[in-house]
């Protein structure tokens, strides 16, 4: 659970996250840290909460969060292989999603955001669990209301991917971000930031 890796968040923050730096980049660490985050099955306080803001604030690391099966093994494999440390989030409600996984051996890029879900009408841009929810939201909005969503996973959460979220975003009046954490000094609000920073169009955020 990401509540343990508190313990040792000296040690990521001030140790492995800045050696590549302080050795002038000779020294690398390569190290995936895998960490459960999200509510659900009775956890308490300590046990629920989703952290990724805290490691996506610190330079040195990556942090993903993937969303489906698929993504989860090559980006899990590409985590491995990095010279960086990565940070690899894990809803814990994602580990009961069942999908076709390559069998072989594949790489998935953890610097790159993916659009998947084209639409006109509004742009979802979300990652982990809850972008799960934003496509059952999706289908919900396509058969009831005749809305068409253009979906990106962010997948990465630090670097972001932010020519991705531009692009999903430069056509498309209506906006909606979903996190799985906070709403305010979170992911989404970086998110926002990258969008208003760059904008040269008014838009409908939420």
């Amino acid at each position: 659970r990401v509540e343990f890796s508190l313990l040792s968040f000296e040690q990521i923050v001030n140790q492995i996250a800045k050696w590549n730096y302080m050795s002038a980049g000779k020294v690398n660490v390569s190290l995936t840290i895998r960490l459960i985050i999200g509510k659900g099955w009775g956890q308490g306080p300590q046990h629920s909460q989703s952290l990724e803001t805290l490691f996506a604030h610190i330079p040195g690391l990556k942090v993903v969060c993937p969303s489906s099966p698929e993504d989860a093994k090559g980006m899990m494999i590409s985590s491995i292989m990095d010279k960086n440390p990565v940070i690899f989030f894990e809803h814990r409600w994602l580990h009961n999603i069942k999908s076709k996984v390559p069998s072989g051996f594949y790489k998935t890029s953890i610097l790159k955001s993916k659009l998947i879900r084209k639409g006109t009408d509004i742009t979802i841009i979300s990652f982990s669990n809850s972008l799960i929810e934003c496509l059952k939201a999706s289908n919900i909005l396509k058969s009831n209301f005749n809305v068409s969503s253009n979906i990106l996973d962010l997948r990465v959460l630090r670097p972001l991917d932010k020519n991705s979220i531009l692009k999903a975003v430069s056509k498309i009046k209506n906006i909606l971000i979903v996190d799985n954490g906070m709403s305010t000094y979170g992911i989404s609000a970086e998110v926002l930031s990258i969008i208003q920073e760059n904008s040269k169009v008014k838009k409908n955020i939420k």
